[in-house]
């Protein structure tokens, strides 16, 4: 009887809480405290710009550095650093920079890059929207660190 009213009540407050607030964030990380997840980016867009690539910008808003690379075996490094697996999106993290693909100058995938403790890894955006997201390789771990690195210099 107990177990029926506890389970009577939790269903009640879930429905109460779902059709409390009509408006949607676009924003993945706008839900308090609890890790928003994304898809993986589909692997078919990460070979195109392997394949095809002709330039990357990255830029860092924290930062005085930017990472511009037109040559095709750089731009593949930089695509090692992008893992498989999808990123949890803790709405504490912030990103730190923004990346962008170009193919024979024109912009086709972008994201932002997130490097904190729980948070390390790319946000990939669709139409304007965050859409997908991926884990950082260890590979992109160390390039990102080295770079942060070397910009906060001797303390």
């Amino acid at each position: 009887m107990i177990t029926r009213t506890l389970l009577a009540l939790l269903l009640s407050a879930l429905f109460l809480a779902c059709g409390s607030d009509n408006k949607k964030s676009s924003d993945p990380t706008a839900d308090a405290g609890v890790p928003a997840t994304l898809p993986s980016i589909e692997l078919s867009k990460l070979e195109y710009l392997f394949e095809n690539a002709t330039y990357m910008d990255a830029t860092f808003y924290e930062i005085p550095v930017s990472i511009n690379q037109s040559e095709l075996p750089q731009i593949q490094q930089t695509l090692a650093t992008v893992s498989t697996e999808s990123m949890d999106l803790v709405p504490s993290c912030k990103a730190v920079g923004h990346i962008w693909f170009q193919v024979n100058g024109e912009n086709v995938e972008e994201a932002d890059i997130y490097f904190e403790a729980d948070c390390i890894g790319y946000v990939w955006y669709k139409d304007g929207k965050p859409a997908y997201s991926n884990k950082m390789t260890v590979q992109g771990v160390n390039f990102y660190g080295n770079i942060f690195e070397q910009v906060k210099g001797p303390e």
